[in-house]
């Protein structure tokens, strides 16, 4: 069988999708990963950028393989609070996110760096890739494009049906009542793993300096502002 695969970096929108996925009851084989770049291990085990090991671990395998991606700042501020939230008691994370954003392992440049090595293998190997804004906007045109891809079959109306049920607010609800059974989307030190949800949030938490920081460094990378400029 044909290995089925959803790559993202963290706090991209992975887990919206898995639990969508796993509504249509043809998900289980599906593996939900974040090319070892977990940031949940407090002894900070190295970040491999190495495309060629990419290569064999996904492509020489014949895997069929969908990468989620989201705004890089958007994503750096979810990341930070999930390391001084959710993941404190590993990381004891306590400076400001001006400093999280500049730091050698946590900080905005090892995320472009994996943004930009992840577009591209997407592009170059035919993956899919979809984006946070795209879900926010149209999540059932996502899930449909995910489920035709991975060659799950559901009838329209029952994918209406699961894209109302994995909506944000029905997924926080969730998540707030204990019922989940699924420890990636259970309150961990009292930190919601589905917190704000938003597009864009990055504006009223990170500073003007901060924000031309991040643009400045996607610059320098050669990464878009705007990720849906990226086809």
């Amino acid at each position: 069988m044909t290995k089925r695969i959803v790559v993202s970096f963290p706090k991209s929108g992975r887990s919206w999708l898995r639990y969508a996925l796993e509504l249509t009851e043809q998900a289980s084989d599906i593996i939900f990963c974040h090319d070892e770049f977990e940031y949940n291990d407090s002894s900070k085990p190295p970040l491999s950028f190495d495309v060629d090991l990419r290569l064999k671990r996904y492509a020489q395998t014949g895997a069929k393989l969908v990468y989620v991606d989201r705004d890089t700042r958007d994503t750096i501020v979810s990341l930070y609070n999930q390391v001084t939230g959710r993941f404190a008691d590993f990381f004891h994370y306590n400076d400001s996110i001006s400093a999280f954003i500049r730091d050698e392992y946590f900080g905005v440049d090892n995320l472009i760096r994996f943004q930009k090595m992840w577009r591209t293998l997407a592009s170059e190997l035919n993956w899919l890739m979809v984006c946070y804004e795209e879900m926010h906007y149209d999540f059932e045109n996502v899930l449909t494009r995910v489920c035709e891809y991975f060659d799950i079959h559901v009838y329209s109306e029952r994918l209406a049906d699961i894209s109302e049920l994995a909506s944000f607010e029905n997924m926080k609800k969730l998540e707030i009542s204990g019922n989940s059974q699924r420890p990636w989307l259970t309150p961990r030190n009292d930190f919601p793993k589905v917190r704000k949800g938003v597009v864009g949030g990055y504006r009223t938490e990170l500073s003007l300096a901060d924000i031309e920081f991040i643009e400045q460094r996607m610059a320098f990378f050669g990464v878009e502002t705007n990720i849906n400029d990226v086809n």
